[in-house]
């Protein structure tokens, strides 16, 4: 009776066995698996930082290194194809070697500043035609030519000295006085020439069914005249 016992007890003691057998199988195969996965990207790392390494070296012998000039270093020179350099006496004929900045930067741009003066005061009076009330009995006289430069002149001047307000530029503050804007031109003045400004006649726009309808004609005027200065 014994034996069968035995035997009986080790065939339970074998399926036991079976099974943490085959359990250790799978937990073999899933870290076989893992290790699969694993390689690929240690071998892409050691792959990259051998690329890495290689572009190091490859950017370290592409590098550029400058050096003090010797004697026997020419550069090449390019002929100039352009229009004939210097100043065109036939458009400025008072032009010379003790001229002005002003007087050089006045032939540049003398005929905007007669635009702007034309096409303020013409916008200026399209505004009082079209207000219903008549308005105040003394007007304010048109800009001058002689204005509008001074205009210009505050404008480039504030590109230098930001401040929070407009009227700022004009207070007599301790902190904020600056002479140079009371006597260039008043406060009221600069905001009326500020207010009209205009490069262009409104009441002659451009027909906007022309195939070659200028989306920016309000400008266009000046714009075309920078360009046959510059160009």
């Amino acid at each position: 009776m014994e034996p069968q016992k035995r035997a009986r007890y080790s065939k339970l003691l074998d399926a036991e066995e079976l099974e943490e057998i085959l359990m250790e199988d799978e937990s073999d195969e899933e870290l076989e698996e893992l290790d699969e996965v694993i390689e690929p990207h240690e071998h892409i790392s050691s792959s990259s930082s051998s690329s890495s390494s290689s572009s190091s070296n490859e950017a370290g012998e592409m590098e550029i290194r400058f050096r003090d000039r010797r004697p026997g270093d020419s550069s090449k020179l390019l002929d100039f194809t352009g229009p004939p350099s210097g100043i065109n006496r036939s458009t400025a004929p008072n032009i010379n070697a003790e001229s002005s900045p002003f007087s050089i930067f006045i032939l540049f741009f003398h005929h905007i500043f007669q635009i702007l003066v034309q096409e303020t005061n013409r916008y200026f009076h399209q505004f009082l035609a079209s207000q219903e009330a008549p308005g105040p009995s003394t007007q304010p006289p048109d800009v001058t030519l002689e204005e509008m430069s001074k205009f210009l002149a505050i404008i480039i001047q504030m590109g230098h000295d930001q401040r929070d307000t407009l009227k700022d530029y004009w207070s007599r503050d301790e902190q904020y006085y600056t002479p140079f804007y009371h006597n260039t031109m008043v406060r009221d003045r600069f905001f009326h020439i500020l207010r009209f400004l205009h490069f262009e006649n409104n009441e002659a726009p451009p027909n906007r069914d022309d195939p070659e309808y200028d989306r920016l004609w309000k400008i266009s005027k000046i714009f075309n005249n920078l360009n046959s200065k510059f160009c």
